[in-house]
């Protein structure tokens, strides 16, 4: 039994004069033809590039809206000093540059990190990570005492 037999016993009738794929691939090895080339939509192209050019757009343009200290992942910024006041501890932070930014509990950083807790000589940063499963980790920044480093 050759190929195009169980192809053909497999088959569900096909309109008139509509050869299936495999029959004319047989028929065209069986006369020393060279067959022509038949793509198969049923699969995605797997050179098709999974970003698109809007979905790329779209991440450089909720990048590029970041301000303050969304714009900076944990450790890219120094902790300088936290200050006690009354509605609790502020933090002062620093960038690279030297410019400076306040945070309190709540207080927004990096892409997905969340201050958690302001101690007296920490701030504890907690970063979430959507991938499949919600899971997150902690970061702390530590405050140095004078003259260390």
């Amino acid at each position: 039994m050759s190929a195009a037999d169980i192809y053909a016993q497999s088959e569900t009738a096909l309109p008139p004069g509509t050869e299936p794929a495999a029959q004319s691939l047989e028929t065209a090895l069986t006369s020393g033809q060279t067959p022509s080339f038949m793509y198969n939509r049923e699969r995605p192209d797997p050179f098709f590039p999974f970003l698109t050019q809007e979905i790329i757009k779209a991440e450089a343009k909720a990048k590029a809206e970041l301000t303050g200290t969304r714009k900076f992942e944990p450790a890219q910024l120094t902790l300088v000093a936290i200050v006690s006041s009354k509605r609790g501890f502020l933090a002062m932070v620093q960038d690279s540059s030297g410019a400076g930014y306040l945070l309190r509990k709540g207080t927004k950083i990096g892409e997905m990190g969340e201050v958690v807790l302001i101690a007296q000589n920490k701030v504890v940063i907690e970063q979430k990570n959507v991938t499949g499963e919600r899971t997150s980790r902690k970061v702390e920044m530590i405050l140095n005492k004078e003259g260390e480093k």
